[in-house]
């Protein structure tokens, strides 16, 4: 008798109360809109001040690869693969050259980097802003000031630059040759777009 008890409840469906469906639901939603509301506010505290970091990071790269008292966005009228920005580098009332801000594809992915270039087109510095590199092989690149260094004076005289090889050629970190094209292949882009910037082919 009691197993035909046991089977015939089994049998009948399964009842949930819409009410207490509701009440779940009003939980839940308020639970939602509480953390909407709180990031939110968060993101209102904290945005302008990692802008204000990131523009003061952006300045100090800019600063690093050519000295300047001022620095002038110029609005670019065509798009140029790689190219974020460009700026006049200007001091005592004239222009000493054009800082570049470029995205670069490494071995983990982007890097951005500044490139200075003065007005005969050569290379004043490198620094990297941001990168994914791995750590003890791309860094031996990205992360090392005195190997960013060596494009410095490079220009496009003959050619393009390229990594170990070529008659403008960079000597690329061994075991790190990908990471070395990566920033090559960045430092190109600025020269071509602080040439056709100072040539008036991008205003």
């Amino acid at each position: 008798m009691s197993n035909e008890k046991s089977a015939a409840a089994a049998k009948q469906p399964l009842t949930i109360d819409p009410k207490y469906v509701g009440r779940i639901s009003g939980v839940l939603l308020s639970i939602c809109l509480v953390t909407a509301l709180l990031l939110g506010v968060v993101n209102s505290i904290t945005k302008p001040k990692i802008d204000a970091i990131q523009a003061e990071k952006i300045r100090a790269a800019m600063s690093q690869v050519l000295a300047a008292d001022e620095y002038l966005p110029i609005q670019l009228q065509k798009d140029l693969q790689g190219v974020q920005s460009v700026s006049e580098a200007r001091a005592g009332g004239g222009t000493l050259g054009y800082v570049v801000q470029v995205t670069a594809s490494g071995s983990q992915g982007e890097i951005q980097m500044m490139v200075g270039v003065d007005m005969e087109n050569r290379v004043t510095g490198v620094s990297v802003i941001k990168h994914s590199e791995t750590p003890n092989i791309g860094t031996k690149v990205v992360a090392d000031q005195s190997v960013l260094d060596r494009f410095i004076g490079m220009d496009h005289s003959y050619g393009e630059i390229t990594v170990n090889s070529g008659t403008n050629r960079f000597d690329g970190v061994s075991g790190a040759t990908v990471s070395s094209r990566g920033v090559a292949a960045g430092v190109n882009v600025a020269l071509t777009a602080a040439f056709e910037t100072a040539s008036g082919l991008v205003e």
